[in-house]
């Protein structure tokens, strides 16, 4: 059943690369795109259209992957490890003092 499944998933990537060459292939009319202030070379539409599918798909995976919240976790964390040792610090000199030096 799994070499079923890698038959197929293979099939389906060479299809989808097919599709991309011959779309490649048949849209090579050059567009200029200017987005804002920001101006870009003239390049075939089918450029325009891969490219924008491919940085979708980086970005969807990098959602996907949960990057971003793995920073926040890691950031989240280091905060705590040093709120945790200030206050052991804390309660160890606290413990050092006697009552009378609390007066």
């Amino acid at each position: 059943m799994r070499n079923l499944t890698n038959l197929l998933s293979g099939f389906f990537l060479l299809l989808v690369f097919v599709a991309a060459i011959t779309f490649l292939y048949f849209n090579t009319e050059p567009v200029g795109i200017i987005f804002g202030s920001l101006s870009f070379a003239p390049l075939p539409v089918s450029v325009w259209i891969i490219g924008a599918f491919v940085c979708g798909g980086l970005l969807g995976l990098i959602l996907g992957l949960g990057v971003l919240r793995q920073l926040k976790s890691r950031a989240e964390i280091r905060r705590l490890k040093k709120e945790l040792v200030n206050a052991k610090q804390e309660v160890n000199h606290l413990r050092t003092l006697s009552l009378r030096d609390l007066d």
